[in-house]
């Protein structure tokens, strides 16, 4: 176990670790704000604080800069970590698992003692639909090459694979990255809020934003997918050897990040669920 902890890549897990912090942070002041909104008018002194501070952050030129960066950190540095997973595919079943685990438990939730916590499409449902579309395009890719090797005759040489991958995933963050463009245009406005689609279709939000799937937690395949498979392009590029690319700089300095890093799904999962019973005990307590 030390000898595997010991060889990570320190600064994937430092990278990965501070963005899911930040998307805690981000997800509590929502909460603040729109789950909780009935503390801005409670009469209690630190609900009305909690509630113009959530209010204050989502409406702030912050957030328009700062909750996209953070974002693309998360989904690009998941993408890197693809090169390190033994089975892409059986990671992407697993997390969308614990996916509809929490949709279960959020709609219960909502249902009961906290309203407006539903998560229906959240960024568990997003990552593991974008890691199983990984694992599809990495199986056709790896098919296609060990077919080429044999009609030359040839042995099959797994770098060649990485590199036509690592190709392939490179256009396709391209062809994403447009296909947002023309459809999610306005990636985050001043208030907070991404622009959404004509939702003609019930499937529509699956893909990009629309007002019919808008719940506690919601991200739609575009455009973190192009931010993945940029990272899944960078993998073979970055990590050949698969070894930190800085060693020096490694020690027990960055174990606030690297931790929550390394342990992200669970950080997350009760992370979120723990907020949101901090909020429900004080909503209960103190309005």
């Amino acid at each position: 176990m030390k000898t595997r902890a010991k060889n990570r890549i320190w600064e994937l897990d430092f990278l990965r670790g501070f963005a899911i912090l930040m998307v805690l942070v981000d997800h509590g002041m929502f909460n603040f704000f729109s789950v909780f909104d009935g503390w801005g008018v409670s009469g209690n002194s630190f609900l009305e604080f909690l509630n113009s501070t959530g209010l204050a952050y989502v409406n702030s030129d912050i957030r328009v800069f700062w909750r996209p960066a953070f974002l693309f950190l998360f989904f690009c540095t998941s993408g890197l970590c693809t090169a390190f997973s033994r089975n892409n595919f059986l990671r992407g079943i697993k997390l969308a698992f614990v996916a509809m685990l929490l949709s279960l438990v959020t709609y219960i939730a909502d249902k009961t003692f906290i309203p407006d916590s539903f998560v229906m499409f959240g960024v568990l449902h997003c990552m593991a639909a974008i890691i199983l579309i990984y694992s599809l395009v990495a199986f056709i890719v790896e098919m296609s090459v060990k077919i080429g090797f044999k009609l030359a005759r040839r042995q099959f040489d797994d770098r060649v694979y990485k590199y036509v991958l690592s190709g392939i995933c490179l256009v396709l963050a391209i062809g994403f990255f447009f296909i947002n463009k023309k459809y999610n245009v306005g990636f985050i406005d001043a208030t907070g809020y991404f622009q959404t689609v004509d939702t003609g279709s019930k499937f529509l939000g699956l893909f990009f934003y629309a007002d019919n799937w808008w719940t506690s937690d919601y991200f739609p395949l575009f455009p973190f997918i192009s931010f993945f498979f940029f990272g899944a392009f960078l993998a073979p590029l970055l990590y050949p050897k698969k070894k930190s690319l800085l060693p020096c700089l490694d020690g027990v300095w960055h174990t606030p990040f690297t931790f929550p890093g390394r342990h992200s799904l669970a950080v997350y999962l009760f992370g979120q669920l723990i907020i949101l019973a901090i909020c429900a005990a004080l909503d209960a307590i103190l309005l």
